[in-house]
């Protein structure tokens, strides 16, 4: 008995995988043929004999599954249909862990590598939501933004994917081991890419890549940017090209790291104002989307509580808080930022701030 692939049906996974590839090798092309040659262990002369490249790729999948590494083509039932977004979809895939599920929404949030506190916050909110309510948040695990949401949608629960610019043995960059390991082999969700393994970051990769993070969902939440010239941005034309939603956070204008968020509201992109914007579109409950704010209001710390009770006295600018009450810069601005997002705290205007 057969799939509706052709395989036979008692298989084993490996072998059917083989069959598939052995199916995928006769579509191609002679150059679609050279790059499965490149890949495999000796890509010596090679006759154009798709037969003697099979022989070779064989051994080559049998090694990359005692790697814990999947080799997926398009003809596989796992192949993901958001693909079809795509006019230049990738001749294959090297996996670890697992795939977005099809029936499961999907939300990519990127952002800035070099993120503010207020840009990471916001990050793990948003994603923090989508992760409880088991959405899939999908990233490039870059470090700032992508860390930040793909971290915090694991631990509340949901499962994140990583789409790299190397190969999925590698972990770049190598500070985000423990997410990284967490997705590839503890079930949190999966490692993705297009690229061999053992290939390097390298720069020219990423833009390739990023085209698979803005197809892999189904709605685009864009945190923090810098401007058009940014990966974020390259990332954004990815989805709008491909059809898809795209959501920005507004910022500070004074701040250059949402300059790219703003100029995308203001040519049209979904203004995100909480986690319930985005359930709303992909039609999840969003009545938990926001914290209980009243109940915040007891646990605060002393050094919420002094701020607190400056901005009750009148609203002002941080340095006044400062002088009022003789906490460094640095403290203020955090704990402003910990107030707005509980909702106790308001900027009225740029780095003006009034309590609620």
């Amino acid at each position: 008995m057969t799939d509706r692939n052709g395989t036979e049906g008692n298989c084993s996974p490996e072998e059917k995988e083989k069959v598939l590839f052995r199916a995928h090798i006769a579509h191609l092309g002679i150059s679609g043929r050279k790059k499965i040659r490149g890949m495999l262990e000796h890509p010596e002369e090679w006759s154009g004999d798709p037969e003697e490249i099979f022989t070779g790729a064989e051994q080559f999948l049998t090694d990359l599954s005692d790697r814990g590494i999947r080799f997926l083509t398009p003809e596989h039932p796992e192949w993901p249909e958001r693909f079809a977004s795509l006019s230049d979809p990738p001749e294959w895939l090297f996996v670890r862990g697992s795939l977005p599920p099809e029936q499961v929404p999907s939300v990519s949030v990127i952002g800035s590598r070099n993120a503010s506190a207020y840009g990471l916050r916001m990050a793990e909110y948003l994603a923090g939501e989508l992760g409880r309510r088991n959405v899939s948040v999908i990233s490039g695990l870059a470090a700032g933004i992508d860390c930040a949401a793909q971290t915090a949608a694991v631990n509340e629960g949901g499962k994140s994917f990583g789409v790299l610019g190397c190969g999925v043995n590698i972990c770049y960059p190598s500070a985000n081991y423990e997410l990284f390991r967490g997705l590839s082999e503890k079930g949190q969700g999966g490692i993705i890419s297009e690229y061999p393994p053992d290939t390097p970051p390298l720069k020219q990769n990423f833009p390739d890549r990023n085209r698979l993070i803005a197809a892999l969902c189904d709605i685009l939440v864009v945190v923090e940017s810098r401007g058009p010239k940014s990966g974020t941005q390259i990332t954004v034309g990815q989805a709008l090209d491909q059809g898809k939603a795209v959501f920005a956070v507004p910022g500070r204008i004074t701040d250059p790291l949402s300059r790219g968020c703003n100029e995308l509201i203001r040519d049209g992109a979904s203004i995100l104002t909480s986690a319930g914007d985005l359930l709303e579109y992909i039609g999840l409950n969003a009545s938990r989307c926001m914290p209980d704010l009243r109940k915040t209001r007891r646990k605060l710390s002393p050094c919420e509580r002094r701020v607190l009770k400056a901005l009750k006295e009148k609203s002002c600018f941080p340095d006044d808080i400062i002088r009022e009450t003789g906490l460094p810069a640095d403290r203020v601005m955090t704990v402003l930022l910990d107030l707005e997002l509980n909702g106790l705290v308001s900027q009225t205007s740029a780095n003006y701030y009034t309590a609620l």
